[in-house]
This record gives C-alpha cells, structure tokens and sequence, in this order.
C-alpha cells in the first residue's frame, strides 16, 4: 500500500465510521426518550403509514364508542319515563275497573274520574316534556312515516331502518360511513294521550268505564311493545359498545407492534453504538497519526 499524506484514507474512512455510528446513537436515544420506533417518517416510511392508518381507524372507533354511549343514555331517558308512564296507565286502568262496578254511586264515579283525568293528563304531559339533549322522545315527533297495517300502531311507529327521514333518529356507532354497518336510524312511538288513544275516555259511568278499560288494556299493550323496542336496543348498543372495545384493543396491539421501541432491543442497540463510538473515536486518533510517521521518512 502507498504511503500518502495528502488524502488520509484511514482518517476520512474513520470520520465515515463515526457519522454512521452517530446517527445509530441518535436513533437510539431518540427512541429510548419517546419510547417510539417511528418518529420521523424516515424511520419506517411503510410502517408510519400502516400505523397512521390503525391510528385513525382507533380515533374513530373511540369517538364511535361515545357515540353509542350516548344513544344509550338517551334511550335509557326515554325507558325512564315509560316507566312512569306505564304506572299511571295501571292505576288508570284499576280505576276503570272499579268504577265498572254497578254497586258505586255517581258521586263516587265523579270522584274516581277526578283521579283519573289527572293520571291521563300526567300521562301525556310526561310524554311530552320528556328530552335527551333537546330531543323530545316521547310526544310523537320522531315516530315513523308509516304505519305497517299488520302490526299494532306501537310496532307501526317503533322502528330500525337505514333511510334518513324527517322524524328519524340517526345512531352512528361505526368508524366508517356504511348505511347498516357505521349508521342506522330509529323511531320511537309517540306516548301521548292521543297517541295511545285514551284521549276521550272517563269513568262517569259504567258504560264508559267499561270502554275506558279495554283503551286502557291496548294502550298498555302498545306502552309494553316501545319499551320491548327500547330495551333491545340498549342490549344491541351495549354489544355495539363492546365489539368497538375489543376491535380497539387489536387495533392498538397491532400499532403497538409497528410504532412502539422496543426497549431491550434498544437498549442493547444503545449500548453497542456507545462502544463503536468510543473505539471509533480511538482509532480516528491513530489514523491522524499516520501522516506524522510518514514526515519521519523526509526529516
């Protein structure tokens, strides 16, 4: 091999050994710092955008997740006041059966028919005020278009579908944008005294009183099918909600996988840069040397 002092190979390979085991070192404390793999996105271009997109798929099932979180807190506000509801609507029917009796006088029908207007119209002032975040559940205004001529008037309103309409609720419990799968909507029955048909009845008489109990009986029917609706909605939410979980644990498994360091593996990784760095550093100092023996060859 030639002996040159212009161009020290040995001292320019040496510096290449060390800006390469710098940038090693640097990665390393980088990762060990943020507890990050990628964190630019020359660190792993393919994997930085697998893990983007696990990462928003993760973003919008958590949102999702609320989302069906809040549908049940509004249903669970709507079964509240069915449940109120649904004990003046017994009472109002005991009532009725009372004031059937032939043996009751007409003052006392007077009296039980006090009671009984004041049930109906609390009936229908609950189904009325009754809201989940503005939304009036239960006065008929998110009931369906359509009324099904083979079911009851309840099953008629009560109803899951995947076209938009002016009265519907939208349920949006999905990370994407697919009628069926990401969204559906609802209708809820209206809980009215008009809804229910027991607008008209009273118990002034056995006549009426007669009439006010089979109202009273189809009311509470179709009262018993909405509340039926809700509850199975809540237990088809509350899988909704637990899918979303389980499909966010794998998500974040699998981005864990490509994002997150390893800190044994860098560690070791740490500590090798370390010592190439050192030893690196030592024989730079000895390839510097080299032109100061060559100068002995001319003194």
């Amino acid at each position: 091999m030639s002996t040159r002092i212009n161009h020290n190979l040995l001292s320019l390979g040496g510096q290449r050994a060390i800006w390469m085991t710098q940038n090693e070192l640097d990665k390393s404390v980088q990762r060990l710092s943020s507890g990050l793999r990628i964190n630019y996105a020359w660190d792993d271009p393919t994997g930085l955008g697998i893990s983007e997109r696990l990462r928003s798929a993760i973003s919008g099932m958590q949102e999702a997740e609320k989302n069906a979180n809040y549908s049940v807190n509004m249903l669970q506000t709507a079964e509240g006041a069915l449940s109120v509801i649904d004990e003046k609507l017994v009472r109002m029917r005991a009532i009725a059966v009372q004031a059937s009796n032939g043996v009751l006088t007409t003052m006392d029908r007077q009296v039980a028919n006090v009671e009984f207007q004041q049930l109906k119209s609390e009936v229908d002032r609950i189904a009325r005020t009754s809201n989940y975040n503005g939304f009036f559940l239960l006065d008929g205004s998110h009931a369906s278009d359509t009324i099904n001529a083979d079911t009851t008037l309840a099953l008629g309103f009560n109803s899951v579908s995947t076209a938009a309409s002016a009265t519907n609720i939208k349920f949006h419990i999905g990370e994407n944008n697919v009628a069926g799968q990401d969204y559906y909507y609802i209708n809820l029955a209206g809980m009215t005294v008009s809804a229910l048909q027991i607008e008209t009845l009273d118990v002034s008489n056995t006549a009426s009183a007669q009439q006010a109990m089979d109202s009273l009986l189809s009311a509470i029917s179709s009262k018993d099918i909405t509340r039926t609706f809700i509850g199975s909605m809540v237990e088809r939410l509350q899988n909704t909600i637990l899918n979303l979980k389980v499909s966010q644990e794998s998500a974040s498994a699998s981005e864990s996988t490509i994002r997150d360091a390893d800190f044994a593996a860098e560690m070791s990784n740490f500590t090798r840069a370390q010592i190439l760095m050192q030893t690196g550093v030592s024989m730079l100092s000895q390839a510097n040397a080299v032109p100061q023996i060559v100068a002995q060859l001319v003194g």
